[in-house]
């Protein structure tokens, strides 16, 4: 049982040696601080730190402020994706009107001498509108796709 203590006793002294280190914190000629296992070429001060148990863990994150630009940015994407569904729900009304409005309505078709009928010029209108609807809720989509992709 003294032996297993002892081995735990001597691996826990181990790892507390592994654990002191040092890490190197290097002033750049620009005020910059880059910080590593190696001064950084170029440095014109550095510093040699020591590794403790204070500062082995991650970074922790800081949440946005307001005026932050992280925040602005993600309010300016979340904009832009919002965007990107309206423009899609539209093209797709707009599709299923064009699809809809593909059968001819009252008035649209007229008689021929031989008996039969004949789509009117005002069919070909709205079909060219419908169609024209479609194309200006397309580029509405690529757009707000656009301002999308600018945003990330």
């Amino acid at each position: 049982m003294s032996k297993l203590i002892a081995t735990i006793l001597l691996v826990l002294l181990a790892g507390g040696a592994v654990a002191q280190g040092f890490y190197y914190q290097s002033i750049m000629p620009d005020g910059r601080k880059v910080i590593g296992d190696k001064p950084a070429p170029g440095a014109k001060e550095v510093h040699k730190m020591p590794l403790t148990n204070g500062n082995t863990s991650a970074p922790l994150s800081i949440p946005a402020q307001p005026g932050d630009g992280a925040a602005s940015n993600q309010q300016t994407l979340d904009a832009a994706t919002a965007e990107v569904t309206a423009a899609q729900r539209n093209l797709a009304a707009a599709k299923a009107a064009l699809e809809s409005g593909q059968e001819p309505q009252g008035g649209e078709r007229t008689g021929t001498a031989k008996g039969g009928s004949q789509l009117t010029g005002a069919y070909a209108k709205r079909i060219k509108s419908l169609e024209d609807g479609v194309a200006a809720a397309q580029k509405q989509l690529d757009d707000a796709l656009s301002r999308r992709n600018a945003a990330r």
